[in-house]
């Protein structure tokens, strides 16, 4: 069985909630990312069922804008943090997000290969460099890859890598964990997505 196989016929530990059995205020959230994104996911339909689900929402939607790296660059940083951790549903997510941003498939398709590939920026090396290593082993990150991360970016951008990295690991758990299903849009991108990490 192919890895997208086993993605995609895997059965949700959670029912999906409808929209309209959301909590007012989680209901609002969700019409406010259907208007900046144009979709409502299965994610945050899992999610709903939780009393968490507007602090959580709020928190990743919050962070996932990147504050002051842009969220350009903190989509970047989530791909590469999503595509370490294998996860099928957000790594599609990330990449169809930056496909619509116009960032260049050349950049997507070699983030594994950002320390020598040239599409990428020496800002962006230390970026990735620092969430692949806190995604690894958050204990152990080698000096040299702080040294670059802390000589590369202020205080208020490490805090901000170190955030959008951490996060987007929290939400790979939790939608691989509950094996949360792809969106049928999605299908062809995560199919794509998923024989990739063969």
């Amino acid at each position: 069985m192919s890895r997208y196989e086993n993605f995609a016929t895997r059965e949700c530990l959670v029912p999906l909630v409808d929209m309209e059995d959301f909590t007012p205020d989680y209901k609002k959230l969700a019409e406010e990312s259907i208007q900046k994104t144009g979709r409502l996911t299965n994610s945050a339909k899992a999610m709903a069922h939780s009393d968490l689900a507007l602090i959580a929402r709020t928190f990743f939607s919050t962070v996932a804008g990147g504050a002051n790296l842009g969220s350009e660059f903190a989509l970047l940083i989530r791909l590469l943090v999503s595509n370490l951790n294998t996860c099928v549903y957000c790594s599609t997510h990330q990449t169809k997000s930056l496909v619509k941003m116009g960032l260049t498939q050349e950049k997507i398709e070699n983030v594994h290969a950002f320390k020598t590939h040239s599409a990428f920026s020496e800002r962006e090396r230390a970026a990735l460099e620092f969430a692949m290593a806190l995604t690894l082993d958050s204990a152990n990150i080698p000096d040299d890859v702080c040294e670059r991360f802390t000589a590369t970016f202020t205080p208020e951008e490490r805090v901000e890598i170190t955030l959008v990295a951490s996060a987007m690991g929290m939400l790979n758990r939790f939608n691989d964990g509950l094996r949360v299903p792809i969106e049928e849009a999605a299908q062809d991108t995560a199919r794509s997505v998923a024989n990739s990490f063969s």
